[in-house]
């Protein structure tokens, strides 16, 4: 079963997204999460609405204005300041909610984001009411993302948690709709002798339906890192050679190794899944 997927050279036609990966995607056994990218130079402004998707935008490199209304109608903007590029720095991201028309514009030079997203609410889940939330968004800050993870050798090895969104059934079945956002920072010649993303406290840790993607930025971009993936059950057992822009789906079981790299390695990562909770 081949996981690995190229960055497409060009984005879609009529959403102007680099997408990556969706549910729609052959042989990925995604359910629940998309990933593509938007580029932006200066000045330039679009608009996005993902209908009953939760999304996570992450910056990945720039500055961007953010525009958006709540359900009031509202409006509220937003400059996100971003960063140089995802080796320097920490990450800031705008949250919105289902059904939000999220503008975005351009501010420095070239900015990138990259637009994580996932169907949380379904036909019967709201987040503590009867009802599924309204339209708005967050921004979140570079005081927000947690380190949850480092390497035994010292702090040089980062996880980090942007976000989690968490959206629970209205019915009484237990059951709990989660994204979970999140990066990691390797430098060249790391361990690799732990999970990569074993983050404990995501919300609840791990769960074997939780499906994931590991998105990759290499430095120097000619570099290459070897990344492997499993299923706690041992549906799979993967190990690939990554490149600059490479993404890796993982269908369940979200439990990637630390990757071995020679070079610099960056890795945006998100998951998402059913969960039980307590009642």
């Amino acid at each position: 079963m081949p996981l690995l997927v190229r960055m497409p050279e060009k984005p879609c036609s009529t959403t102007r997204i680099r997408e990556v990966v969706s549910p729609a995607s052959p042989g990925l056994g995604l359910f629940h999460l998309y990933l593509g990218f938007v580029s932006l130079e200066r000045g330039e402004r679009r608009g996005f609405d993902f209908g009953p998707l939760d999304t996570v935008a992450v910056v990945m490199c720039g500055s961007v204005e953010a525009e958006w209304e709540d359900a009031d109608g509202q409006a509220t903007r937003h400059v996100v300041e971003g960063r140089r590029d995802v080796f320097c720095g920490l990450p800031w991201a705008i949250c919105a909610r289902p059904f939000t028309t999220l503008h975005v514009k351009g501010v420095s030079a070239w900015a990138e984001l990259a637009f994580i997203r996932a169907e949380l609410i379904g036909d019967d889940a709201a987040v503590g009411s009867a009802r599924p939330p309204g339209p708005g968004a967050t921004i979140v800050s570079p005081h927000g993302p947690r380190v949850i993870g480092q390497s035994d050798a010292g702090p040089s090895r980062q996880v980090r948690r942007i976000v989690g969104v968490e959206r629970r059934a209205r019915c009484e079945c237990g059951e709990s709709r989660r994204l979970i956002v999140g990066e990691a920072l390797i430098p060249a010649g790391a361990g690799c002798d732990a999970a990569l993303c074993q983050d404990d406290d995501c919300l609840d840790g791990e769960h074997p339906a939780h499906e994931g993607v590991l998105h990759f930025r290499l430095r120097p971009a000619q570099g290459a890192a070897i990344q492997s993936v499993c299923s706690p059950p041992g549906d799979y057992d993967h190990t690939y050679q990554v490149r600059q822009g490479d993404t890796i789906a993982v269908p369940s079981g979200f439990r990637p190794k630390a990757p071995a790299s020679d070079c610099d390695l960056y890795i945006l990562w998100a998951r998402a899944g059913v969960a039980l909770v307590n009642i």
